[in-house]
């Protein structure tokens, strides 16, 4: 199962419906002590020593970042962009899917984008 870390503006109507689904999540937000005034390409880091994924509807700056630091071959654990206007049923349906069947490891370095195309 992935370790997750929500960014500081993620939906609660999602998060909330994930940690219903899986009680067991082992997740972090950045509205945590210590994060919630961290920059970007600072929660990349911070998310690559935790081995944490990023969920983020960040679709503006986020991404930019994450292909930035992979291009200069500096790792990242992975970046899920969830649309804002995804309905929210959907996004926790895919979003369960990816943490529950995901590997720890199956994200380094990749930035995805929802829907997958699951649903």
């Amino acid at each position: 199962m992935l370790k997750i870390l929500f960014d500081q503006n993620f939906n609660h109507r999602i998060l909330r419906g994930i940690v219903q689904r899986i009680p067991s999540l082992d997740f972090e937000t950045t509205q945590s002590p210590g994060k919630e005034d961290e920059t970007d390409p600072k929660l990349l880091e911070l998310a690559f020593e935790l081995k944490r994924v990023i969920f983020t509807h960040d679709f503006e700056t986020f991404p930019a970042f994450a292909y930035e630091k992979i291009s200069k071959v500096e790792n990242i654990f992975g970046v899920i962009l969830i649309p804002l206007n995804m309905p929210v049923g959907d996004a926790i349906n895919e979003l369960e899917i990816i943490i529950t069947c995901g590997d720890e490891n199956e994200y380094e370095n990749r930035v995805e984008y929802l829907p997958l195309g699951l649903t």
